[in-house]
């Protein structure tokens, strides 16, 4: 099994959790960590994995942080066709603001929109909440794991 792992970061947090998820999978997926901002929906979808993650911090008024604006605005323009391709959105926000996590939200969607399935739940992380993103995104991992083992019902 091999997992594409990108993450849109303007302070690193978002890069550190794709990080300790590639950790996670390391022992039964293999996987390629990329910064959204060097990545285009076109070179997503000739990656050929089996499932594509995406770690998106919360930005300003409930953007893309880094190169996930570009990114998912370039997705939003091409719709691409999705089905079969299955993702996981790991978020990353702070319930301070108003737009708490609408990035890893507005991502889901729109992945769904475009016909792909998503794996497990996405993920909110909480900056006010104190709990470290990096053992968050671990946890999460795990489950998507388990998600992954599941055999799907028919």
């Amino acid at each position: 099994m091999h997992a594409l792992i990108l993450y849109g970061t303007e302070t690193g947090n978002a890069e550190a959790c794709a990080t300790a998820i590639s950790e996670v999978f390391a022992d039964t997926v293999d996987t390629e960590v990329h910064d959204l901002a060097d990545m285009t929906p076109q070179a997503m979808l000739e990656a050929e994995t089996d499932l594509v993650v995406f770690v998106t911090a919360t930005y300003g008024e409930g953007e893309f942080a880094g190169g996930g604006a570009t990114f998912f605005e370039a997705l939003r323009e091409t719709k691409p066709d999705l089905k079969g391709a299955r993702f996981a959105v790991f978020g990353l926000g702070d319930s301070y603001y108003t737009t708490f996590n609408r990035a890893g939200e507005t991502a889901a969607t729109m992945l769904t929109a475009l016909g792909g399935a998503q794996v497990g739940d996405t993920a909110r992380h909480d900056t006010s909440s104190g709990d470290d993103p990096e053992e968050t995104a671990e946890e999460w991992a795990r489950g998507i794991l388990a998600a992954l083992a599941t055999p799907v019902a028919s």
